[in-house]
């Protein structure tokens, strides 16, 4: 089975659909040797993973304390960084985290953001010019969360291009990227130059308070919560990490699937109304998280298998947006899409805090390109996937495209 099912395989990084769709067949829960834990495939499966407390999501002190002795200086201090992101804790400390977020976060606030996000969108394209080629990722999909992200932060724009370096690095380790063998090293690098410029960045809020999301976490979200400035750098660390990297996939890997389904692009420029709907289905269809991953708090039955307490669950949510049981015509681009329960965002205590963004960000970056350009072709052989176990994103997304000839006042 180690070698039927072997998810390090470079043709199943490119394309894993077939053979997560013979997993979810033919061994729905198997022992995977090459991620060393079990791995989840069907839809309710995978979601009973993620709202089950039985299934913790404290990983980072377990890694640790089974280390190897030589990089246990640079765990240690992974693990007290990473250790303190919400994404790896249980309640209590998760609850006290996010209740200190969550009012920035409510969908009615961020719609109030939906003006700053437009206009992010569109010094983007001014910046394009009259070109008729890009790289979507690096000139668009990734600077447009990214510094939509970094100005909710209070962080200057200047600074937007080093968070692409540490991203980089830190998600070596946190994604798992598995062509990585110095990501130890990079991660460790990485961290400590960020978690030394967030510091400066709170006592600068300290000094100097103002209406965004570090000094609402100096002053505890409205919450009776105070955190610590350990707490508070964390915690930025994971916004500006995770804040842009799902929606850079969202918009990518939703750009690559209309490209390869023109009738649906032609679709979605006939009507914008769609674009909702349109971006709901290029999370269930490709996703920008691929896998999560939970670590039994003690035995637990799945499809017939036995988790023992203390071993690692691969919950594939790539699988699960293609279970037939679920969605009709699964592996079919479908932006009208009524009925679409996907659990890309997750489900449970853990469902993405940051959803509402990523779906405004999503929406707000289609219409912006649908209104300026027309006629969009992918300049490259083929798609190439980043080699990572948890997220499923492009390194580079070359298009070309025509300039429909209106100006920037005529955007969205």
């Amino acid at each position: 089975m180690a070698d039927r099912y072997d998810l390090n395989d470079a043709a199943v990084i490119q394309d894993p659909f077939p053979l997560l769709a013979e997993m979810r067949r033919d061994a729905p829960v198997h022992w995977n040797h090459a991620v060393k834990g079990w791995f989840v495939t069907r839809y309710h499966d995978v979601r009973m993973v993620m709202r089950d407390p039985r299934f913790s999501v404290e990983k980072m002190a377990p890694f640790a304390g089974h280390a190897n002795p030589s990089i246990q200086h640079k765990i240690g201090f992974l693990a007290d960084v990473l250790g303190g992101w919400m994404v790896f804790m249980d309640p209590p400390g998760h609850t006290r985290l996010r209740e200190v977020l969550q009012s920035a976060f409510m969908p009615r606030t961020l719609a109030q953001l939906r003006p700053r996000v437009v206009a992010v969108a569109n010094d983007l394209l001014d910046a394009v010019g009259g070109r008729t080629q890009i790289d979507l990722i690096a000139e668009y999909a990734y600077p447009l969360p990214a510094t939509v992200i970094g100005d909710l932060c209070g962080v200057p724009r200047e600074k937007t291009g080093q968070f692409k370096s540490w991203a980089n690095d830190i998600g070596a380790f946190v994604l798992q990227g598995r062509d990585a063998p110095d990501k130890h090293t990079r991660t460790t690098r990485a961290l400590r130059e960020c978690v030394d410029y967030y510091h400066e960045l709170v006592a600068e809020h300290r000094r100097h308070p103002r209406d965004d999301l570090t000094s609402l976490m100096i002053d505890g979200g409205g919450t009776s919560h105070r955190l610590s400035d350990d707490e508070i750098v964390s915690t930025l660390v994971l916004l500006l990490f995770a804040g842009h990297e799902t929606t850079t996939n969202l918009i990518a890997n939703g750009m690559l699937a209309l490209l390869r389904h023109p009738e649906q692009m032609a679709l979605l420029d006939a009507d914008r109304s769609l674009i909702p709907s349109a971006v709901e289905e290029f999370l269930r269809f490709e996703g920008p998280v691929s896998t999560i991953v939970r670590i039994a708090a003690q035995d637990i039955e799945i499809g017939g298998q036995t988790i023992k307490a203390g071993e690692r669950v691969f919950a594939s949510l790539e699988a699960a947006g293609r279970d037939s049981d679920i969605f009709t015509d699964p592996d079919r681009v479908d932006i009208t899409r009524r009925r679409n329960a996907h659990i890309a965002f997750g489900k449970g205590i853990h469902l993405c805090i940051g959803a509402p963004l990523a779906r405004l960000e999503g929406q707000v970056a289609f219409e912006a390109l649908l209104n300026r350009y027309c006629d969009f072709q992918l300049q490259a052989p083929a798609p190439d996937w980043r080699d990572e176990l948890i997220t499923r994103g492009l390194n580079t997304l070359p298009i070309s495209f025509c300039h429909r000839g209106q100006g920037p006042s005529d955007d969205i």
